[in-house]
């Protein structure tokens, strides 16, 4: 846990909790040598470097920067932070002697070290346009690696699958598709929401960063409607819809100001999939025995209009979007037209939910690097929570990294959707655009701090304050992050 999460969090308290807070806490509690590169790859590498001959040794050791974990080993994270700034030294020094004296790595991690260093190589060339070199480079990856294999082995996989490609139609071949095997995926992003909603399911409750953030984006919102009797939720992107009841359930349990009626809207792009989720909430609500409604909004969030949501005068308005702005990054206007449409909504309280990394750069390593830092911690974090036969698993990264990687490395111009910012990003926009941030209160760091720790692999997961927001991350990278605002 970070210092700073860990200085605003006061749980010894917790059994003096306000009862409205009670059941999100009780359903928290329930679930808690030196290197050396076999001769032909370190030939492939040293090829890169024949204009020059320099016999300088380039010594490379591990950035102090970097931490190990609990076992003294160094993570898939760890080696690609390590793999980057030996090659990047290497390349922009000159330099065609790969020494690396005193890596501290365990003779485990050679072969992942190896993939990284070749991986990274293999990029730069491609930014560089010398697409032969790294297509050589790319085929000795392909042959070292598995879909089935360590977490290196996996994203290097797909990075390596991505790239290929590209590639392959810079230099004006055709791209034929592969048959899946393994953990590849067939369905698309929306067919695995809507026909394989168990894994996904298995993948919100087991990885760490979904629950944390649903969990302190819900108490977020109670925090904010403590004196609202009619309420009114927006999602923006509705998913599984599994967050909802936990809110549900703390609003049908407040003595002090009863709630007289609850209203979903959820936007999505499936009306079947909308209207399952609206069936089993409504469900809930009437075991609870609380007044409910649910509507379904079926468009996309370029097209959204306030007339969609059936406002009443008397109601407390909560949006909540999860991984839905950075969907707009590639249309300015369109994102513009949503930010104001979300300000006529006049809603009390807005949750923010997206990935904490800046793949929208203009420079191609930048955008390469970052995607790579983000996509190695989740197969890291994959590996750590989650069985390798999982069906969850093979979604998560047969479909959503999968697709993720390959569009970011192949795609170009107006395809360049699939783009992601940094917190700080979204925090100038949504400022200059006239949202004013709310801090998280005591109870919501709580939330945060209490499902962490129900995960078994807590002691990796990362909880950082960030300004009034909070980041979520695996072994020291930011993963997800979530902000609160109001008009």
């Amino acid at each position: 846990m970070g210092e700073r999460i860990k200085q605003q969090l006061e749980l010894d308290n917790l059994e003096n909790m306000a009862p409205q807070y009670a059941p999100i806490y009780s359903l928290a509690e329930a679930n808690k040598e030196n290197l050396f590169l076999p001769s032909a790859s370190l030939h492939l590498l040293k090829r890169q470097y024949q204009s020059k001959l320099m016999r300088e040794q380039t010594s490379i050791s591990i950035p102090t920067s970097i931490s190990c974990s609990q076992s003294g080993e160094l993570s898939a994270v760890d080696i690609i932070k390590v793999a980057r700034e030996s090659v990047s030294q290497c390349f922009y020094q000159n330099s065609g002697d790969f020494s690396y004296a005193n890596s501290g790595l365990p003779p485990e991690k050679y072969e992942d070290f190896e993939l990284a260093l070749l991986l990274q190589a293999a990029a730069i060339n491609f930014s560089n346009q010398q697409f032969h070199l790294a297509r050589t480079l790319l085929g000795t990856c392909r042959s070292s690696v598995s879909i089935i294999g360590s977490p290196m082995q996996r994203v290097v996989y797909y990075f390596t699958e991505a790239l290929q490609e590209r590639i392959t139609v810079e230099m004006g071949g055709v791209v034929l598709k592969e048959i899946p095997e393994g953990n590849q995926m067939n369905p698309t992003v929306e067919e695995a929401f809507t026909g394989l909603q168990p894994g996904v399911m298995e993948c919100q409750d087991k990885l760490p960063f979904c629950r944390t953030t649903q969990f302190t984006a819900v108490q977020a919102i109670l925090d904010n409607v403590t004196t609202a009797k009619r309420v009114h939720l927006i999602d923006l992107g509705i998913k599984s819809g599994s967050h909802w009841p936990i809110l549900m359930q703390a609003l049908a349990d407040r003595h002090e100001c009863p709630l007289e009626f609850l209203k979903i809207t959820a936007v999505g792009v499936s009306i079947e999939m909308i209207q399952e989720i609206g069936k089993k909430l409504s469900s809930f609500a009437e075991s609870l025995n609380i007044p409910f409604s649910f509507k379904a909004v079926v468009s996309d969030l370029k097209n959204l209009d306030e007339h969609l949501f059936e406002l009443a005068a008397d109601e407390a308005v909560a949006v909540y979007s999860e991984l839905c702005l950075a969907t707009l990054l590639a249309w300015p206007h369109h994102l513009e037209s949503l930010l104001a449409t979300i300000k006529k909504l006049k809603p009390c309280v807005m949750v923010t939910i997206e990935i904490d990394s800046n793949t929208n750069a203009h420079n191609f390593m930048d955008r390469f690097n970052a995607s790579l830092s983000v996509s190695t911690a989740l197969f890291d974090c994959l590996d750590n929570c989650m069985d390798p036969d999982s069906q969850g698993r093979a979604i998560i990264e047969g479909v959503f990294l999968r697709e993720g990687i390959r569009y970011l490395i192949t795609s170009t111009g107006k395809e360049s959707i699939h783009r992601q910012e940094s917190i700080d990003f979204w925090r100038a926009f949504l400022t200059r655009f006239g949202m004013v941030e709310i801090e998280l209160s005591n109870w919501a760091l709580c939330q945060a701090d209490l499902v962490v720790k129900s995960n078994p692999s807590w002691s990796s997961c990362t909880l950082e304050v960030n300004g009034k927001g909070l980041t979520v991350g695996w072994k020291g990278t930011p993963v997800h992050f979530l902000t609160v605002w109001k008009c």
